[in-house]
């Protein structure tokens, strides 16, 4: 019966968000953007059959990836109006196809003469269908090496953050320790770790060093500043030294924890790919670095497009599950 109310409360929600979405007002708000951004969505399928290489190219790709690119950031478009409602969503996707049409226009009438560098749009986004698998066994290689690296620092950062962060003779002495340990840059570790290591513990240990200091100062910092008319409060209730780190500390700490996890994330991440260039033989960054040293740029640039998708990705995942998670910030 709770689950039936549930869904009927939340299908009600969305008749609502539909029938004020599609609202005279809002259409009108939202009409001359929608037409413009349809509009680019349109011509820059247009050239991207249509028009002609107007010069001489050492390479030149079919458009059926790039155009599918298209359709796929229009779908995307449409489901980030819906759901926010924000004119700056149009904005986003406008500025999205004036610039790769005039990447496109720029390349096939001659204003790029350097196929090397710089590719054609076509020629990029090509890649994801020539290079799909090889390019997806470094992203999932890369993402589980950030999994097991990420979720050792949460757990041990958490844990170990809340116990020292509660004994003040404890904080005292670590809080001196991690600030000169964060000061140090984990990818300086890489060449080192390498040499003691497979290479899949090395960039786990990697990622743990760029996620555990940070996390496990911040929940320190956090244990430190909670009101002490709280733990009086517990104590008078006969909470133990143990009930009152995971029942009293962690609730009250866990904003901050969320936060700094959410912050260390994109860092992690980064970290990871400088690794896989440095000496580890695999993942995303090792794809970029391998055709960098062939000088195959474009496919290069497909790396550092995926590498941005990835970490724009996740983000907005961070993003969301901070906000389902913390409802309240103390």
């Amino acid at each position: 019966m709770e689950a039936l109310k549930f869904s009927n409360r939340h299908l009600e929600s969305f008749r609502l968000k539909v029938k004020n979405f599609f609202s005279k007002e809002n259409i009108k708000k939202h009409l001359i953007g929608f037409i413009l951004a349809t509009s680019l969505l349109i011509i820059d399928i247009v050239v991207a059959f249509s028009l002609g290489y107007l010069t001489e190219h050492k390479n030149i790709y079919g458009a059926e990836c790039y155009v599918v690119f298209m359709l796929i950031a229009y779908l995307l478009y449409l489901i980030k109006l819906f759901i926010s409602n924000k004119r700056s969503s149009t904005d986003l996707i406008i500025v999205i196809y004036l610039f790769f049409l005039i990447w496109d226009i720029s390349y096939k009438v001659g204003w790029v003469q350097n196929d090397l560098l710089i590719p054609s749009p076509e020629g990029l986004f090509d890649v994801f269908k020539t290079d799909n698998k090889y390019l997806l066994e470094n992203i999932l290689l890369s993402l589980k090496l950030l999994f097991w690296g990420f979720l050792l620092a949460i757990i041990l950062g958490t844990v170990l953050g809340l116990i020292v962060g509660w004994f003040s003779r404890t904080r005292e002495v670590m809080i001196p320790i991690s600030n000169a340990i964060t000061l140090i840059p984990p990818i300086l570790l890489t060449a080192w770790l390498i040499m003691w290591f497979p290479f899949e513990i090395a960039a786990v240990g990697i990622i743990f060093l760029s996620v555990f200091w940070p996390l496990f100062q911040a929940t320190i910092h956090r244990v430190s500043e909670i009101d002490k008319k709280i733990i009086d409060a517990a104590k008078v209730m006969g909470v133990t030294n143990v009930g009152m780190i995971f029942k009293v500390v962690l609730p009250y700490s866990l904003p901050g924890i969320i936060t700094a996890i959410s912050k260390s994330l994109r860092g992690a991440f980064m970290c990871l790919v400088a690794a896989e260039m440095i000496g580890i033989n695999g993942g995303i960054g090792f794809y970029t670095e391998t055709y960098k040293a062939y000088a195959d740029y474009r496919r290069v640039l497909a790396g550092i497009v995926t590498i941005g998708f990835i970490t724009s990705i996740m983000d907005i995942v961070i993003t969301k599950i901070e906000k389902s998670i913390v409802k309240w910030r103390a």
